[in-house]
């Protein structure tokens, strides 16, 4: 069982301001989250509309959420949970939907949808929210660059992203003079595109428009929500997201998947799963049941993916559901380019525990990257102590053994990256 305690203190070293590590673009949405919760109204903040857990009361992000936590009142009121709408947010979506929480013992509020990473990422640092997904390079600098008080528990999938090409665009080759989007700057999307593009003869560049006879390609960060709108109008000429905004940019006839990331890295986690200090500083048995319910959620996840992806459709996100049936089980890489075929890179996956190896091989490549935002703490950090730095798997390896102990098989293996 996980001790109560605070995240691990942040090595001394000046980090990046927060509009750097968000992108942008999420302050706007802190008064919405901080109000009354429900009606955020233009951003498209809305609140999910699933079955929900009986008693967990009406859910939204509201008043009252300071990052303090700790008191009685704040051990007392149910975790409030936040996801985009994209598949990756299945297991805190589906431990909601099943009633896992609530028979684990944890009581939580209606989940809430947000529209972009910088959002999420506002709420963290607001308190307004305690249970989140949230790209491992973003959760790296808001708790190293801006000392936000969180801390990852653990994985929360692997792979379920690709490289989304515009439908006058063959390859990834042929970006030149062109401009892609990523979601966030800190995400592993825009360090595995930037080694694909490399890896063509191309040059990622920001802030300027990209030189065809150079070979360049300009990146741009954009909330997943406006990519496939933005492929089709042309205004970009590809995108690399997670699903189901991926299968979804093909079954709307937007653009074709050029590549699986799965295909490059190596069942690479993607999101990560965060608690915010609050939550932290509750019971443990609070922590143990959190943990107990999202293990039991990945497993179904991986067992009753059409179940699964039905009742995403229903209730938590957008998107037609065929395209999130598409992305939560893929018979094969359709037209992609597939460079490993026995990696299955196309295929999403659920696991609670990352690999410590993977946190130093993320760090290293973060330094490789172009990025429209300083470094900070990372850009001297030694690589091998940014794991024990940030991660505290311990209720989540705890829930592993007990009930999916074949999960925790593979977690020293080296990392493999092939663009």
């Amino acid at each position: 069982m996980t001790p109560r305690r605070s995240p691990h203190p942040v090595p001394g070293a000046r980090g990046p301001s927060r509009r750097a590590v968000l992108g942008g673009g999420g302050a706007l949405a802190l008064s919405g989250l901080a109000g009354a919760g429900i009606g955020l109204g233009a951003r498209g903040e809305v609140p999910a509309s699933g079955s929900g857990q009986g008693g967990a009361g009406q859910g939204g992000v509201g008043p009252g959420g300071s990052g303090s936590g700790g008191s009685d009142s704040s051990a007392r009121r149910p975790l409030r949970i936040a996801y985009l709408p994209i598949t990756d947010a299945a297991p805190l979506l589906i431990a909601h939907s099943r009633g896992l929480f609530a028979e684990a013992g944890v009581e939580v509020a209606e989940p809430v949808r947000l529209r972009s990473w910088a959002t999420m990422g506002e709420a963290l640092l607001a308190g307004s929210v305690d249970l989140v997904h949230l790209l491992f390079p973003m959760a790296l600098q808001m708790r190293l660059g801006l000392g936000a008080d969180i801390t990852v528990l653990g994985a929360n999938h692997v792979d379920g992203s690709a490289v989304t090409l515009g439908r006058d665009v063959p390859e990834l080759g042929a970006l030149a003079g062109s401009t892609l989007a990523v979601p966030a700057w800190f995400s592993i999307h825009n360090i595995i595109v930037q080694q694909m593009l490399r890896a063509e003869g191309l040059t990622p560049v920001v802030r300027r428009t990209a030189s065809r006879d150079r070979g360049e390609v300009t990146l741009v960060p954009m909330a997943p929500s406006d990519m496939i709108p933005a492929l089709d109008a042309g205004s970009i000429s590809g995108y690399t997201v997670a699903d189901p905004f991926n299968a979804m940019g093909e079954t709307t006839g937007a653009g074709t998947i050029g590549r699986f990331l799965g295909d490059v890295w190596r069942s690479h986690p993607c999101c990560v799963t965060v608690a915010s200090g609050a939550l932290l500083r509750r019971p443990p048995e609070q922590i143990a049941g959190v943990a107990e319910a999202l293990v039991r959620a990945q497993i179904a996840c991986r067992e009753d993916r059409a179940g699964v992806a039905a009742e995403l459709a229903g209730s938590y996100l957008p998107q037609p559901p065929a395209a999130i049936a598409a992305a939560m089980h893929r018979e094969d890489a359709g037209r992609a380019h597939v460079a490993h075929p026995d990696w299955r890179g196309e295929t999403l996956d659920f696991t609670p525990v990352l690999r410590p190896g993977f946190t130093a091989r993320l760090v290293r490549e973060m330094r490789t990257t172009v990025l429209d935002a300083p470094l900070g703490a990372l850009a001297e950090l030694d690589p091998e102590t940014a794991h024990d730095l940030v991660v505290d798997d311990t209720a989540l390896r705890e829930a592993a053994r007990r009930l999916d102990p074949g999960s925790l098989t593979g977690l020293d293996d080296p990392e493999e990256i092939d663009p």
